[in-house]
């Protein structure tokens, strides 16, 4: 059993793929992504059903709640086995977030690398030609990726060990996130096989960039830190997931 605390800031471990805590502190279930609610976005069609990932939302301590919800966030984990379907590594569905009601931009997130290896695989919303912009960020534990507006987003398992991350987000998106725009090309832009990047021919990619992640003490973001902790302490760092149109996200990433 793996003991998750110092990365996440929260009493949690890892038991094989199960997320371990006191459920009287955190009254969460999680809930449960299988190959037949993923298949849509894999190349490979025809394999036995299997889990893929597991998804702890709103994972706040009761004492914490109020801070969450006064500052209209939420706090999720995501638990990733490793492995591939077909020659795929195991990723997540990937969607797009929604609008910031009066703008042309989406909801921002920021993701943390828990435990293992995660690649992120961000892309702009396809144009009427099904053109897109790639960005992909390969991250390590205590690694902090924020997701501009503008990009929908996936993550992917390339390690070969159980993959955990954490997500602060403005709260209720995921039941206003938008799948359907990645199922309905048969997934991202890319396939990752863990050698190689594969195109999906239903998009053209104008670019494909590879980028690290920047710290941003200013936004709560930090290396040593973790999110839970940063944003319990000041939630007023983190106003830029719920406000984007006020802030300048050109410095979030280095592109490598």
């Amino acid at each position: 059993m793996k003991d998750l605390q110092k990365q996440s800031g929260l009493d949690i471990k890892l038991d094989g793929a199960t997320l371990v805590y006191n459920e009287r502190i955190f009254e969460v279930e999680p809930k449960t992504r299988t190959y037949e609610d993923a298949k849509d976005v894999y190349l490979e069609k025809s394999v036995p059903n299997q889990d893929l990932y597991y998804m702890y939302r709103y994972f706040e301590a009761e004492k914490d709640a109020e801070i969450f919800e006064s500052n209209k966030a939420e706090y999720d984990i995501t638990v990733i086995l490793p492995g591939k379907i077909g020659p795929e590594l195991i990723k997540t569905v990937g969607h797009y977030h929604a609008d910031v009601p009066g703008t042309d931009l989406t909801y921002p997130e920021v993701y943390e690398v828990i435990e293992g290896e995660i690649t992120y695989l961000l892309q702009t919303m396809p144009d009427k030609n099904n053109s897109v912009d790639v960005v992909i960020i390969e991250a390590h534990a205590g690694d902090k990726v924020v997701v501009p507006p503008g990009y929908g987003h996936i993550s992917i398992n390339r390690g070969n060990e159980v993959a955990v991350s954490s997500n602060i987000q403005r709260s209720d998106l995921p039941a206003s996130a938008n799948y359907d725009a990645i199922k309905e090309t048969n997934g991202a832009a890319l396939y990752f096989t863990g050698d190689q990047w594969q195109e999906n021919y239903n998009y053209t990619i104008n670019s494909k960039k590879f980028a690290s992640p920047v710290p941003k003490p200013e936004w709560g973001i930090t290396k040593v830190r973790p999110l839970y902790e940063s944003f319990i302490e000041d939630p007023e760092k983190f106003k830029w997931l719920t406000e984007p149109q006020n802030y300048d996200f050109g410095d979030i990433w280095l592109i490598t």
